[in-house]
């Protein structure tokens, strides 16, 4: 199935033919010929199906198909104050007992 805004709304698989469309090969072949290195170089996710034609998550390769696009907002931190930076040995193991109770 190729991209439609039904697959979308209903979040279907993509297939092959819509992912090769997409990274702009003007044939399928050549997407199965390089997928192996798009997922060993580029991170590509893998299959969602193990055997018959090839279908991939549709979020999973929404998210790596617009993975630098500059309009894509920051991702989001784990913490709302970045830790503070240690200037020597003492000073991270005195944060580390403070925090957590422990030597480092």
């Amino acid at each position: 199935m190729i991209w439609t805004p039904e697959a979308i709304e209903r979040n279907l698989p993509m297939c092959a033919e819509e992912i090769a469309t997409r990274l702009g090969y003007k044939d399928v072949n050549t997407f199965y010929r390089n997928r192996h290195k798009l997922s060993l170089i580029e991170g590509m996710p893998r299959p969602i199906s193990r055997t018959g034609k090839q279908a991939y998550d549709r979020a999973g390769m929404e998210a790596w198909l617009t993975r630098h696009d500059p309009r894509r907002p920051p991702a989001a931190a784990n913490d709302a104050i970045a830790p503070p930076a240690p200037s020597s040995d003492g000073e991270w193991n005195s944060f580390l007992h403070q925090h957590y109770g422990a030597d480092a």
